[in-house]
């Protein structure tokens, strides 16, 4: 049984193989681009479509408080959220 092998070009001049690589090169990225769309997370549009838990523990939506005042803090920082 022999080794399987990439089927060889009836015209094998270098810009024939050249047009191969950059074919190929396309194809990848354009591979690796549609996969990056698939798994990348929905953005978020709005602050209130956020989550967050109140001093309870319960899950409060801010869609809730639409319309009034919130002060809204970012404690991500350097070292994250602790």
């Amino acid at each position: 049984m022999e080794p399987l092998a990439a089927h060889p070009l009836k015209c094998s001049g270098p810009k024939v193989k050249i047009f191969a690589v950059l074919l190929s090169m396309v194809l990848c990225t354009m591979m690796l681009f549609l996969l990056q769309l698939k798994f990348l997370k929905p953005r978020i549009n709005s602050f209130y479509a956020f989550e967050v838990k109140d001093a309870k523990g319960r899950t409060v939506s801010l869609e809730k408080f639409k319309g009034k005042i919130l002060q809204g803090r970012n404690h991500g920082g350097i070292f994250g959220s602790i």
